[in-house]
């Protein structure tokens, strides 16, 4: 409780229009930030692939802790699918709170840890397989399953068909063709660069 309400009193807010970037790839890190209402798109540079889309951030989401805690140039871009309001921390307030507090540090280190999952669960959902299984489990934890966690739904994800099977490893026919049966099933409903999960449990089910 106490980190909690020391990290407010330094945190400012700020909002982001649908499709602006929060920042740009090798921008300098200097804030912390935490999804408050709206999501955004983390995209990764891949060496043969190009730009792609890496993660999505929901609700209750922090990111951007290794660039500026590590005083280095961002790897990521991202960008606000919906308008997004959001709370920052500046890379000076959190030094001048580690002086003070030296043992906040574990309280950030947890929020990366937090995040390692994250993308642990993407490394791992790529070795599935099964195409549906992939697919079924890449919307999972695009729509913020953790490992002991299953987000309530409806859960929206605000990827196009076309990023989801870039991000799937499948083709865009194969994954319209699972969505449809999706939709038909009642488990999700599809929308403009967006899929809306309407049943999380039975997608995992």
């Amino acid at each position: 409780a106490a980190f909690q309400n020391d990290l407010s009193a330094i945190m400012r807010l700020i909002s982001v229009s649908k499709g602006k970037p929060v920042f740009h790839m090798e921008d300098e890190g200097r804030d912390i930030y935490c999804v408050v209402k709206g999501n955004a798109v983390i995209s990764v540079p891949h060496p043969v692939e190009g730009i792609m889309p890496g993660h999505v951030l929901s609700v209750g989401k922090w990111f951007s802790e290794p660039a500026t805690l590590g005083q280095r140039p961002r790897i990521m871009s991202v960008v606000a699918r919906q308008p997004c309001h959001l709370v920052t921390v500046s890379r000076s307030s959190v030094e001048l709170m580690l002086r003070a507090k030296p043992d906040y540090a574990w309280n950030f280190f947890n929020l990366m840890a937090v995040n390692v999952e994250d993308y642990m669960n993407h490394a791992v959902d790529l070795l599935i397989q099964d195409p549906k299984r992939r697919l079924y489990s890449r919307m999972l934890t695009f729509g913020g399953r953790l490992i002991y966690h299953l987000p309530e739904s409806p859960v929206t994800i605000p990827l196009s068909q076309e990023e989801l099977a870039v991000s799937s490893n499948m083709s865009r026919s194969t994954v319209y063709q699972m969505l449809t049966e999706l939709v038909d099933a009642g488990i999700c409903k599809l929308g403009y660069r967006e899929i809306k999960v309407l049943d999380m449990k039975a997608l995992a089910a």
